[in-house]
C-alpha cells in the first residue's frame, strides 16, 4: 500500500532533523513553482532503520543540489511497495538528478 502524497516541506536541516519519524516510502525533491506545485529533481527511498528522514539527512550532508528547496513523500506499507514505487515514479518524472537505469 502507497498512502497519499505528504507535503510540501522545506528542504532544511532544521525541518528534518526535526521531524520525528522513521517511516519507509518515497519522497520527492525539488522546488515549488508560481503554482506551488513541486517540480521534481530527485526521487529516493528510504527503506533503513531511519526510513526517509535518514535519507534526506544524508542528501543534506551530501549538499548535492543547490537548487532543491523543498520536498514532499509518500509513506509505503513495506520495503519491497517503495522500491516499486520509486522504479514508477523514476520512469514516470524522468527527474533530472535521479540516474538512467536505476
Amino acid at each position: 500500500m502507497v498512502d497519499k502524497y505528504q507535503g510540501h516541506f522545506q528542504y532544511n536541516n532544521g525541518i528534518i532533523s526535526n521531524w520525528d519519524s522513521s517511516v519507509i516510502g518515497v519522497y520527492y525533491c525539488g522546488y515549488l513553482d508560481a503554482d506551488n506545485k513541486l517540480c521534481i529533481l530527485y526521487i529516493g527511498k528510504g527503506v533503513g532503520d531511519n526510513g526517509i528522514r535518514g535519507r534526506l539527512l544524508d542528501h543534506l550532508r551530501e549538499d548535492h543540489w543547490p537548487d532543491v528547496t523543498h520536498f514532499g513523500y509518500h509513506i509505503c506499507s513495506s520495503a519491497d511497495k517503495a522500491e516499486n514505487w520509486e522504479a514508477e515514479e523514476i520512469q514516470k518524472y524522468k527527474p533530472q538528478y535521479n540516474k538512467i537505469g536505476k
